[in-house]
Order: C-alpha cells, then structure tokens, then sequence
C-alpha cells in the first residue's frame, strides 16, 4: 500500500505505524523556504515586490477607460456592500451577483482575448487568466469575504435577539405561574 506521495506505507499486523508523510515533494518544509520561494527570484523579476511593480507598470493606465469603469464598478460593488451591511437581503443579492460574475470570468477573459482591439491598447487577456484574476477576481473575491463576514455578524445579533426575545418570554410566563399559585 501507497500514501498519495507515493512512499510505501508500513501494515499494521508489523507493529507500530509511523504516522504518513504528509508533505508532497518539492514542498518547502518551514515558513522561511515558503518566504524564500515567495520572495526569489524568476525568470523576470527579483522578488514579489518586483512582480507587483513590473504588473502595474505594464498597465496603460491613462487610455484604458475599460480599466477604469472595471475599478468603478468595484467600489462601487463595495460601497454598496459596506453602506447596506445591516441589509442581510441585498448583501445576499450582491454575494450572488458576485458569484455571477466570478463564475463567469473564465468567459469574460476569452471574450476579452477574442475582441480586445475593439476596446483596449493591447490584450491583457492571457489563456491562463492571470490578468482578469488579479484586476476582477482578487477584488470581488475579497468582497465576498466581507460579505460572508457581515451575514456571519448578522446571523450572531439575530440569535442574541432570539435568545433574549425567549428568555423574556420564560420570565414572563413563570411570573404569571407564580401569580396564580399565591
């Protein structure tokens, strides 16, 4: 028998079983060789810091308008979700047109790759999808997460709610227990 790294894994009528290796290979064993491959260098920059400055710069920001509406769409997205907060019902909208659109990113990023000339400077759009994953993926996918955050405080608030709601209810009911009983 073989664990999923492949290592043959000892039976247990030999004795003691040594507990699996659950580290694949090629893996970095502690935080500072995980930093180091974060951190190292590639075939084009130096380190991730680099990678940022060197994705940024090769954005042509002053004449991407569609970059901008992207961005506006964004925050806007975001407004409406810190603004509505206490709004269970449109943060639950807003989390599924989210998840319309994460969905749908894959479809976004080939129509992209197939039409760019008609509205951008040059294609952006790789097969691999890095480019429509970090400028709409990243940034949604964050809101998700504040909105699961906000919808999980919510559900905590309504319980509290509940809960004294039943505990006034108990006291008033022994109350007129009480009352019936003098």
């Amino acid at each position: 028998r073989l664990n999923f790294v492949g290592e043959p894994v000892p039976s247990e009528a030999g004795g003691a079983m040594a507990p699996p290796n659950l580290v694949p290979p090629n893996m970095p064993a502690s935080m500072g060789e995980l930093m180091a491959v974060f951190n190292g260098p590639n075939a084009y920059t130096t380190g991730f810091w680099e990678d940022v400055q060197a994705f940024s710069a090769a954005i042509d920001w002053k004449n991407e308008r569609w970059l901008w509406a992207l961005g506006a769409y964004e925050a806007l997205i975001w407004l409406i979700v810190i603004k509505n907060r206490r709004r269970w019902e449109r943060v639950s909208f807003v989390f599924f047109l989210n998840c319309v659109v994460l969905y749908f990113a894959e479809r976004l990023n080939s129509l992209g790759a197939q039409h760019w000339k008609a509205f951008s400077t040059q294609d952006y759009f790789d097969p691999q999808g890095a480019f429509v994953g970090v400028v709409l993926g990243i940034p949604l996918l964050f809101c998700q997460l504040l909105i699961v955050f906000f919808l999980l405080r919510e559900a905590a608030v309504m319980v509290v709610k509940v809960k004294r709601l039943e505990l006034r209810t108990n006291f008033a009911k022994n109350k007129k227990e009480e009352k019936k009983e003098n």
